[in-house]
């Protein structure tokens, strides 16, 4: 693993020159969050996860803190349109969504999340919401998909009760690990029509979904660094460049 330097080195620039005066760097993304829940899954649980593809979530190693500062330091140092990591002139790194997959076990499917086979009504995101329970607050609560994912679900349960169990289950992971955002307990959700039908939740291509979500983050860090914020969050899936490219 290439290292930008010990605990006691400054944040570093874009282009490796210490910055005068150290940012404040926050993330709400939150392994250890998942790994909680899945661990509180029982064998039924678990294979409804594999079934729509996501099993690579149950195997989340417990990290109990995300080192930001790595984070920061790779991702200022991504270039976004040919997806690479310039540490110097001679070590440049190419990423994938294939690589995400690898990292994560997600699919990459065929299907656009935000495509036109992403496309629902509103009536439809309405009814699974009020279903899991999303409709109690103004705001997309993460929480309760937790809670959902909490509920007593077996093979006698209903159908709705084990897709609408495997919806949270997309929503809760992409919330926390795969595509965090910047709010704490909130998420803006464009993926309805892509977990809408979990039988198709596989089919859509979930890594190329993270990834862009990700270069967003690594233009908005870079947003950051010109205007000299004092405070930086970090969102997308930070976590994927120490996974798997350092």
């Amino acid at each position: 693993m290439y290292s930008p330097g010990g605990e006691d080195d400054g944040l570093y620039g874009e282009h490796g020159c210490e910055q005068d005066e150290p940012v404040s760097v926050t993330s709400r993304l939150s392994v250890k969050q998942v790994v909680t829940v899945v661990q509180s899954f029982g064998e039924y649980k678990r294979w409804l996860v594999s079934e729509i593809g996501f099993g690579g979530m149950l195997k989340l190693p417990l990290i109990a803190k995300i080192d930001l500062k790595l984070s920061l330091w790779v991702m200022r140092k991504v270039e976004v349109v040919s997806r690479m990591i310039v540490i110097d002139k001679d070590r440049k790194l190419l990423f994938t969504p294939e690589d995400f997959h690898k990292v994560f076990g997600v699919l990459c499917g065929n299907r656009d999340v935000r495509g036109r086979d992403g496309d629902i009504s509103i009536r439809s995101v309405e009814f699974i919401k009020d279903i899991i329970g999303m409709n109690r607050s103004a705001a997309h609560s993460l929480k309760a998909t937790e809670i959902f994912l909490y509920r007593d679900i077996n093979e006698s349960s209903t159908k709705m009760e084990k897709d609408c169990f495997q919806i949270a289950f997309i929503i809760f992971v992409l919330g926390y690990v795969i595509a965090p955002s910047t709010k704490h307990d909130y998420m803006t959700i464009d993926f309805w029509g892509a977990v809408a039908n979990p039988e198709l939740i596989g089919q859509f291509n979930w890594c190329q979904y993270a990834m862009d979500k990700l270069m967003g983050a690594v233009i908005k860090l870079k947003h950051d660094d010109e205007e000299r914020a004092a405070t930086i969050n970090l969102f997308g899936c930070h976590f994927f460049f120490q996974g798997a490219v350092l």
